[in-house]
């Protein structure tokens, strides 16, 4: 008989992170909370949740959302 493995444990909600993103323009428009475990994958789920293109991309800020 096969052993059975213990399954891939996958990245919980615990280890993820709320990020607020924003554009800058004039002022800054708020464009919601993505959730992500850093910075980097915070910005890159952003760009894709709210539709950001690659050009508009240096205006995007995260920030954490710790309130």
């Amino acid at each position: 008989m096969r052993e059975m493995r213990a399954p891939k444990k996958k990245r919980t909600a615990e280890k993820l992170r709320a990020w607020r993103a924003s554009l800058m323009r004039s002022r800054n428009h708020q464009l919601g909370i993505v959730y992500a475990p850093d910075e980097k994958s915070a910005e890159a789920a952003a760009m894709a949740e709210f539709k950001i293109r690659e050009d508009m991309r240096r205006r995007l800020v995260v920030r954490p959302n710790d309130e």
